[in-house]
C-alpha cells in the first residue's frame, strides 16, 4: 500500500457560478522512503496540490489518503516546510523548534525533548546559533531552522512547498545538497514542490511534471536513476542528467503550448491620410479639429496649360 495516495482528485476556488478549477484528475502514489519532486510553472496549482496532501484543503472530488486513511485535516504525520520561514521572531532557534517538539511529544521528559531538539539543530549545522533570534540569522539559516523544526516532529512525510525559492543561488545550492544528505541518512518520505527542473533532477528519485492544462493535471512520472550522492559539479556533464532535463523541459513547454487559445481578430485600420507636417503652418495645425481623413478630401478640377 502506498504511503500517500491521491485518486481522481480535483480542486477549485470561488463562488458557485464563478468557480475556477485549479486541479483536475490528479492521481499520485508515493511509496514510503521515496523522494518525489513535482515541477510546474508558477501559478499552475503546485501549492494547492501540496495543501491537499497536508490537509489544509480538501478535494472537491476524488480522495487523498495516508496509509489508506482519508486525509481530512493537518496532522503531525505530515510536516510542511513553507516558502517563507514561519519562525516566531521573539523566540530563539532552540525555542522555535521546541514549540513543535513540546506539542507532538507531550509525554516525553524535558531531558528527552531537549536532547531531541539539540540533535535536529546539529543535523542542520546550527548548533553554534541555537540561542540566536531569527533576525540574527541569514535567510539560508532561517530555512534550516524551518527544516529542523519540521523534521523534529518525526513526520512520516516531509512536504516542501518551494522551500528554497526565496534564497540566493549559492545558498540555494548549498541547502539542496544538505537536504539531500539528510534524506540519505534518514530516508524520510519527501514530496518537494519546485519550479526548477535542475533542482528537481538533482535531489529526486522521481520527478513528476504538473502540466499547465488549465485546470492542471499531473504528467507521466520520470524516474531519476543517477547514483547518489550526486555531485553538482559532475552532474552537469552527465549525459543522463542532460537527457532527463531536456525531456522534462520539453514536456512542460509542449503542454504550455497546447494550452494556448487561438482566436482570429479583425483589425480595422484608421481612415487617416499621411501628411507632411512641415508643409502645415502652426496656426492651421493647432486650429484643426483632427487628422485629415479620406472622406474630408475635396475634389476639384484644375486646368493646366501645356
Amino acid at each position: 500500500m502506498p504511503l500517500i495516495e491521491i485518486k481522481d482528485a480535483s480542486k477549485g476556488f470561488g463562488l458557485p457560478g464563478e468557480r475556477s478549477e485549479v486541479l483536475k484528475n490528479i492521481n499520485l502514489s508515493v511509496e514510503e522512503g521515496e523522494f518525489v519532486v513535482i515541477v510546474g510553472y508558477s501559478g499552475s496549482g503546485k501549492s494547492t496540490l501540496i495543501n491537499l496532501i497536508s490537509g489544509l484543503v480538501k478535494p472537491d472530488t476524488g480522495s487523498a489518503s495516508i496509509e489508506g486513511n482519508p486525509i481530512t485535516e493537518p496532522g503531525p504525520d505530515r510536516g510542511l516546510v513553507f516558502q517563507n520561514y514561519s519562525l516566531l521572531p521573539w523566540l530563539t532557534v532552540e525555542e522555535n523548534i521546541a514549540l513543535a517538539v513540546d506539542e507532538v511529544f507531550k509525554d516525553w521528559s524535558s531531558e528527552q525533548r531537549k536532547a531531541h531538539i539539540a540533535k535536529h539543530i546539529a543535523m542542520v549545522k546550527l548548533s553554534h546559533a541555537a540561542h540566536k533570534l531569527p533576525k540574527e540569522l541569514s535567510g539560508g539559516m532561517r530555512q534550516r531552522v524551518s527544516v529542523a523544526r519540521t523534521l523534529a516532529m518525526n513526520p512520516k512525510v516531509l512536504l516542501m512547498d518551494e522551500p528554497l525559492s526565496a534564497l540566493d543561488a549559492l545558498t540555494r545550492a548549498q541547502l539542496q545538497d544538505e537536504i539531500a544528505d539528510i534524506w540519505l541518512n534518514h530516508k524520510t518520505t519527501v514530496i518537494w514542490i519546485t519550479n526548477d527542473p535542475d533542482e528537481a533532477i538533482l535531489v529526486a528519485d522521481r520527478v513528476i511534471p504538473l502540466l499547465p492544462t488549465s485546470p492542471a493535471t499531473l504528467g507521466e512520472s520520470i524516474a531519476v536513476n543517477i547514483p547518489r550522492p550526486r555531485d553538482r559539479k559532475a552532474i552537469n556533464h552527465d549525459p543522463e542528467f542532460k537527457r532527463l532535463r531536456a525531456h522534462l523541459i520539453t514536456t512542460l513547454l509542449d503542454s504550455k503550448g497546447k494550452n494556448k487559445v487561438k482566436s482570429n481578430l479583425k483589425l480595422v485600420l484608421p481612415d487617416i491620410l499621411p501628411e507632411d507636417v512641415n508643409s502645415i503652418n502652426s496656426f492651421e495645425f493647432f486650429s484643426r479639429k483632427g487628422p485629415k481623413r479620406r472622406n474630408e478630401v475635396k475634389h476639384e478640377e484644375v486646368e493646366v496649360s501645356a
